[in-house]
């Protein structure tokens, strides 16, 4: 019986990735410590959780932290 063009191309392709597969181990990665910026963020809108309480808007919030850390940053 003929192979239909499907399982051909099918087998075509199992047989290219295994032709091209990347045999390197993957490096590992170590953590990095977290910028100021990462800090800062992270700290500003977990007050900001704490003060608003059920009025906290995710979005307005992060908004306001990326002006104050502007705000911080410049001379």
């Amino acid at each position: 019986m003929e192979e239909s063009r499907l399982d051909r191309l099918e087998r075509e392709i199992s047989e290219l990735k295994t032709k091209f597969k990347n045999d390197k181990p993957k490096k590992e990665k170590k953590p990095r410590a977290p910028s100021d910026y990462n800090t800062f963020m992270k700290n500003f809108i977990s007050e900001q959780k704490t003060k608003l309480g059920t009025e906290y808007d995710h979005k307005a919030v992060f908004k306001a932290a990326a002006e104050q850390w502007s705000k911080k940053k410049q001379p």
